[in-house]
């Protein structure tokens, strides 16, 4: 366990005891990512950002990894986000794309007019099965108005939003679907940035144009639609407390904040506090961001908050909260103490000083070598031009925009160190505009994949070929229908003394989504021991032990409780 403000010396004595036991992050001996987009069908270039700033070229655009037409492999959807020569924020370069994973691991784009290419200026996608029909539906938020596709089978959508009765219009970034009142149907949430004026101009270096800074405009509420079951969306922000205040917000996490059993809500924003929207009662949300150490920095400073990645890094049972930030902000590792506050642990991890000199965007957590321990992932690419840290081939636009991504590697205790070139491989020597990140094992065998989408408009596959990794286990949870993903569920896997934590849920961090299936790396353990799923609502069940290296599909009201 990393030690915080407040932490006990019982506490650390706790964490010294059960940690991950390898003394520092081992060295990977060959490059963990390779990049195959061109091989896969991936690669691609969009001529996006020009020489008028517009601030959401900047920001965007997202993606996400999911299973389109139900074949039981990964597709990748990217949201696009150009407008056409004249300004139009409707363009045919701007249709959003639809890549089918084949049975030899490439991909091909879907047919024109697959019903979900919709040609508005994009930011971010959300996954989830809205009907419970077993098919995996599409949220796109837009600069404008942002849309719900409903999958219709074997990758094809219908735009219902309309029939929905969603209404977002403005300037959406992260959404994600949560189950908040634990009644088995996917709901929505929704950040909104803020109130942009487009004839507005912003200043860089020397007073020449660039990228206006947030802080020239306002905020705005964010939303939160409930799932009627029927189809259609119900806005129920200001019965739930939430459109009482307004914020900037980019990156987006859900979980159980304070420890009653009930989901949470974060909300990164951009230049001021954080939300951190605590159910206090059924379907009633209070902000307690600053009672619980969420809403500043450990300095009292509102940051440039942006992605957010939720994992339990140093293996005791606890969820964190990393949140990226801009340049000369150091990145932010929150850590639940002893008394239910949360601090910043980043310098004591390892975190800190690495991001001082970059900017920060999508993030996640997730076991690169499935040695037992979650590892960090970010990309970086900065909103106000500098001169570039390295030559790139990247459109001239954007040479001073690009930094280097980023790999920590961790050594089960909570402690990261930066890993080089040689072991991130690809991945680590990548120097791009980043914005988007998924990760997720595309093929299913066993190791975490990465799928990217820049600001400087390339979209990027980086492989898993660590061979050596260790064992794991795939997770998957469904409600009692067998077909709808339990969102917000927490599953337990137990294997040689040791227990690890997971959350289920497609939403990751910043304009990106992925597969509902939590992945567990196991080191040496060829079995699970068993397994606990603490399902939306409270119910606990367990389930029997079985052989690592596979899927498992767990139903509720199967297990014994």
């Amino acid at each position: 366990m990393l030690l915080g403000a407040g932490c006990s010396p019982e506490s650390e004595r706790a964490a010294t005891s059960s940690g991950g036991a390898s003394g520092g992050a081992r060295a990977i001996s060959q490059g963990a990512f390779a990049d195959e987009s061109r091989s896969r069908g991936v690669l691609h270039l969009t001529a996006r950002g020009g020489d008028d700033y517009f601030m959401p070229d900047s920001m965007g655009p997202g993606c996400a990894v999911f299973d389109a037409d139900g074949d039981g492999r990964e597709d990748l959807f990217f949201v696009e986000a150009v407008r056409d020569q004249n300004g139009a924020l409707e363009s045919e370069a701007g249709r959003d794309r639809l890549l089918f994973q084949q049975a030899d691991g490439s991909f091909h784009p879907a047919a024109k007019g697959f019903g979900a290419d919709d040609p508005r200026y994009g930011m971010g996608a959300a996954v989830a099965d809205v009907e419970g029909d077993g098919d995996l539906d599409l949220f796109v938020t837009n600069y404008g108005s942002s849309r719900l596709f409903k999958n219709q089978g074997r990758g094809t959508f219908e735009d219902a939003t309309e029939a929905s009765g969603i209404r977002e219009e403005g300037w959406a970034a992260t959404a994600g679907f949560c189950d908040y009142d634990a009644d088995g149907r996917p709901d929505l949430f929704v950040t909104r940035y803020l109130e942009l004026d487009p004839s507005v101009r912003g200043k860089g270096a020397g007073g020449a144009q660039d990228y206006p800074s947030p802080l020239q405009f306002s905020g705005l509420a964010d939303r939160l639609w409930h799932n009627e079951g029927d189809g259609r969306f119900r806005d129920v922000s200001h019965e739930a407390g939430l459109a009482t205040r307004v914020g900037r917000g980019l990156g987006l996490a859900f979980l159980d904040l304070d420890g009653d059993a009930r989901l949470d809500i974060f909300v990164a924003n951009d230049s001021e506090p954080n939300f951190a929207w605590v159910q206090t009662a059924p379907g009633r949300f209070e902000n307690r961001a600053f009672a619980l150490g969420l809403a500043v920095n450990r300095v009292g400073r509102a940051q440039a908050n942006m992605g957010v990645a939720v994992g339990d890094v140093g293996g005791e049972g606890d969820f964190e909260l990393f949140v990226t930030h801009l340049v000369a902000e150091a990145n932010v590792l929150h850590q639940r103490g002893p008394g239910g506050t949360y601090a910043d642990v980043a310098d004591r991890a390892g975190l800190s000083t690495a991001s001082l000199d970059l900017t920060g965007f999508g993030t996640q957590f997730g076991d690169v070598e499935n040695d037992g321990d979650q590892d960090l992932l970010v990309l970086n690419g900065r909103i106000l031009r500098r001169g570039p840290r390295a030559a790139v081939d990247l459109p001239l636009h954007w040479v001073p925009y690009a930094e280097e991504c980023q790999l920590f590697l961790n050594d089960g205790s909570g402690r990261f160190r930066l890993a080089g070139a040689e072991e991130g491989g690809d991945f680590s020597r990548a120097i791009a505009v980043g914005r988007a990140l998924v990760v997720a094992d595309l093929d299913r065998d066993g190791g975490l994949d990465l799928v990217v989408a820049n600001g400087d408009g390339s979209s990027r596959l980086y492989r898993n070929r660590l061979e050596d990794r260790g064992h794991f286990l795939s997770v998957r949870a469904r409600g009692a229908d067998g077909k709808s993903d339990a969102l917000g569920a927490v599953i337990e896997v137990r294997a040689g003394g040791r227990t690890w934590v997971r959350i289920l849920g497609t939403c990751q961090g910043y304009l990106s989504a992925g597969p509902p299936a939590a992945h567990f790396g196991l080191g040496e353990h060829s079995a699970v021991d068993g397994i606990v799923v603490h399902w939306p609502g409270g119910i606990r069940e367990s389930f029997d032990a079985s052989p690592a290296d596979q899927e498992r599909v767990l139903v509720r009201g199967t297990g014994k409780r």
